[in-house]
This record gives C-alpha cells, structure tokens and sequence, in this order.
C-alpha cells in the first residue's frame, strides 16, 4: 500500500468562549490569526453532528510556520461536556496537554496566572533522556493543560516569530492505563515510528511535573513512548503510564463536540491507501472516508480514528 504520513499541521481547541482563548494565542503569545469563520457546517456535519449545529473557528500559527499550529473551535447549538473535566495530571484518558517552548519559564507561569491560568506545582528540573528540561504544566480555559518547557542541555531550538513562546506545538503527552496496547496501537497499527522509550522517576521524595503528592513520587515511575508520524523530532506524540497511581479514566470523552484539547491532525500522501491500511491492522474508522472542506486546506477527504484511550486523530488529503 503506498502512502506517506506527514507530522500534524495543528492541534483543535474545543473553546467556550473565543475571545479568550484567542487572547491567550494570539494576543500574549502573539501568534498569527491565518484563518477565521463563523457558522462553518462542514466540519460539524463530518463529525455526524446535528444539524442545527454549526462552528465558528480561528486558526493561528506561530509566525513562519505552517505546523504545530492552534485551531480554536467553538460549537454552537449542540449540548457540550468538558473532555478532561477536573482532572489531575495522573488521570487517564484524552491528551493531556500541548507542550511549548519557552526562554523564561517563570516569567510566562506568572503572565499566564494573571491571565486566569493556574498551575500544578512549580517549575520541576529533570532529566528526560539525553536532554535536561525544565517544565511545568500550565492548567488554562475549558480545562486545557499545556506543559511549559525549556530545554537547557543541549540549548533547545528557538524559532522566530511570536512573543515569549519559542515554539509551535511538538508534542502532545497522553496518559494511558496500558502502556504496550497504547503503543501497538500508533506504531502497528497506524505505521506511527517509535523514537524512544524512557522512564524517569525520582529516587527520594520531591516534587514532580505530575504535581504527585511528594512521598508517592519514588514509587510512581513514569514510562514514555514516544512516537512520530513521519519519524522526525519536530512533532511528537508521547505515550506515558504512570505506574502505582489510580485516578478517573476520561477516555469516552475525547469526542466532537466536547470541550479541550480535541484532536490532532495529520496530512497523509494517500489517504485510501493509508485508510486501508489502518483497518487491515485492526482499527475501526471513528468517520470514515469522506469528502469535506477544512479551511484553508480547501476540499479534501479524511477519514478519523480514536486510540484506546481515547485521544481523537484525524488524516486529510486535498482532494482531486
């Protein structure tokens, strides 16, 4: 079968209320507004939605690239639940969070609380593979988290354009109730390549990027895989079970037209092809193969599939 799988051009937002998400991306984070419409129905008739119900949307990207990308969506006329309502970081079930890039991290914490966000603890140092991180996670509108992140060994990449965020989004961590199902699903089943598998864990009590009660943190390690569509570092998805911890499972919720971190799109070089192979492999189409109109992508065909725990992907091609 010959297809080709493409890192994923944006991450959808499911928002409450437009204007203040778009001040957080496009007004502090300084990010680009590359596509804005009210009343769409392409999108919420894809999904099977009713009819009545319609989308407005704003599409932003940090400025000189055209990945890793922010849609916002914001459903009207349809009843709504919140995707990972409450939830501790340990929970299970949908993403978790979008990961950033930043210089200063405690300067954008700070910026972000006067701005409604809060967050689980504090800036936590650790090593992650060949590369020490400083990170924190960021709690925000409509119940989404994004993990705040500066690289200080190897000194991380920084793109221009934007203001006090020095990235697009590159990865997306998903927490799972099995770590080997979870990970034969992207890398068997979708083609997905697996980049690393990694566990850290804290040797004595402290703190965690999980904002994991202190004396828990040496008996909780966390395992990652970690994934790619096309196997480049640029977008990731990151697989993590998290072991002697027991929280709430969301993974029904991670559906259209459910409010958070919503889903993932990815372009594909034949989508049929890659459509049949997905299903030769055992996944079932959330939507199958169907011809729709994304903007600014145009008309395209794309079809949708949801991982074991949850977490909603999408694969579009133009279409002929």
């Amino acid at each position: 079968m010959s297809f080709h799988l493409f890192s994923y051009t944006e991450v959808v937002f499911s928002v409450g209320d437009m204007a203040k998400a778009a001040s957080v991306y496009r007004d502090y984070m300084g990010w680009q507004v590359v596509h804005q419409a009210t009343g769409d129905r392409y999108q919420p008739a894809f999904w099977q939605l009713p009819e009545q119900c319609t989308a407005d949307e704003m599409l932003l990207q940090l400025p000189g690239t055209d990945t890793g990308q922010i849609r916002l969506i914001k459903f009207n006329g349809v009843q709504q639940e919140y995707i990972r309502p409450g939830a501790n970081s340990w929970d299970t079930g949908g993403y978790l969070d979008i990961d950033l890039r930043v210089n200063n991290i405690q300067q954008v914490c700070n910026d972000l609380r006067e701005m409604g966000w809060h967050s689980i603890g504090n800036p936590v140092q650790m090593q992650m593979g060949p590369f020490l991180l400083e990170e924190l996670l960021m709690k925000g509108h409509d119940e989404i988290t994004i993990a705040l992140v500066h690289r200080i060994d190897p000194p991380q990449p920084i793109m221009a354009g934007g203001r006090n965020i020095v990235s697009n989004v590159y990865l997306s961590a998903m927490i799972v109730q099995d770590l080997e199902r979870a990970k034969f699903f992207f890398v068997n089943q979708l083609g997905f390549q697996l980049l690393n598998q990694i566990t850290i864990c804290r040797h004595t009590p402290g703190p965690t990027i999980f904002g994991l009660p202190y004396n828990i943190a040496p008996s909780a390690p966390a395992h990652l895989a970690i994934v790619s569509p096309d196997g480049s570092r640029n977008h990731m998805l990151d697989i993590i079970k998290i072991d002697n911890v027991e929280g709430a499972d969301f993974s029904a919720r991670g559906i259209p037209p459910n409010r958070g971190v919503l889903m993932f799109r990815f372009p594909v070089q034949g989508l049929r092809s890659y459509a049949k192979f997905v299903q030769k492999n055992g996944v079932a189409l959330q939507i199958p193969v169907t011809h729709t109109c994304i903007a600014p992508y145009g008309n395209v065909e794309a079809f949708a599939v949801r991982s074991p725990d949850g977490c909603w992907l999408e694969f579009y091609e133009p279409a002929l």
